[in-house]
């Protein structure tokens, strides 16, 4: 009744089949929508340097346009908790001492069915869900008037100046030295936004969140006396003074970021 396998196994039986089966496929796919995806290549020499922000970016677009993971691009630029940026700002992506490899994310074709949606989408990063362009304050959070922050900030460590900001040179803070282990005092009053070392080229950094416009960043410190969303003073100790930094002499790098950008520190500073 049925031919034998040996028979049905002739070459023109098999290439008959074989578009046969093309035909099939090719009829059940015209009937569902199919995500496409952009082969183009993008950016396949690497990470720029820098990138300036245009009106509809968010960070986690950005981020995942050069494969870079958008909680080191935050730290990298002393965002604050909710990751703002603005048009216009110059966010750095990457630097001369740490440079990355573009990391292109593998993306598959998806069958989507029209009638059925996610019922649980995930957002990434997280985004305000406010009208106002106001980050909202983090838990216990000190809010310092943008007005009261444009002088009379503290030196974070009693040492010598040992380099001024330059940002031709790409000296974006001012490094202090003094005695390995000295204490390192937090500049204003604020909420600790970030405790780590993360960040190759600024070792033990912490990052602390005056208000909306001002972050202060410590870098190369020895050890940490701090903690995420901790309340300080200006004054507290929030380190020491390390050893982890190409001066070969205990220092510690101080910068004073507004909106994101550095400013030079000597304009704030008492």
């Amino acid at each position: 009744m049925f031919a034998t396998y040996k028979t049905l196994c002739t070459p023109k039986l098999v290439k008959l089949s074989a578009i046969a089966c093309t035909a099939v496929l090719m009829s059940a796919c015209a009937s569902q929508k199919i995500a496409t995806v952009d082969k183009r290549p993008v950016y396949v020499r690497g990470v720029p340097n820098y990138y300036i922000v245009k009106n509809g970016d968010t960070l986690s677009k950005i981020a995942t346009t050069y494969g870079l993971d958008y909680r080191r691009v935050g730290a990298l630029n002393g965002l604050d908790g909710n990751y703002t940026i603005y048009p216009g700002q110059r966010l750095i992506l990457t630097s001369a001492s740490n440079p990355t490899s573009y990391r292109p994310t593998t993306i598959r074709p998806v069958t989507v069915n029209q009638s059925s949606r996610p019922s649980n989408p995930t957002y990434y990063p997280p985004r305000q869900t406010n009208n106002s362009s106001t980050p909202l304050p983090m838990p216990n959070q000190v809010i310092v008037p943008t007005s009261s922050l444009s002088q009379g900030w503290l030196r974070p460590t009693t040492g010598n100046l040992l380099r001024p900001f330059n940002q031709q040179t790409g000296t974006l803070g001012m490094w202090f030295g003094g005695q390995a282990g000295a204490n390192v005092v937090a500049s204003q009053p604020g909420t600790v936004l970030y405790v780590g070392s993360d960040l190759p080229e600024y070792g033990k950094l912490v990052l602390i969140q005056h208000n909306s416009d001002y972050i202060s960043a410590y870098a190369h410190l020895g050890n940490f006396a701090v903690q995420e969303r901790q309340t300080i003073q200006a004054g507290q100790t929030i380190g020491t003074v390390g050893t982890d930094n190409n001066l070969n002499q205990p220092a510690v790098e101080f910068q004073i970021r507004y909106r994101g950008t550095p400013v030079n520190p000597a304009s704030y500073l008492k």
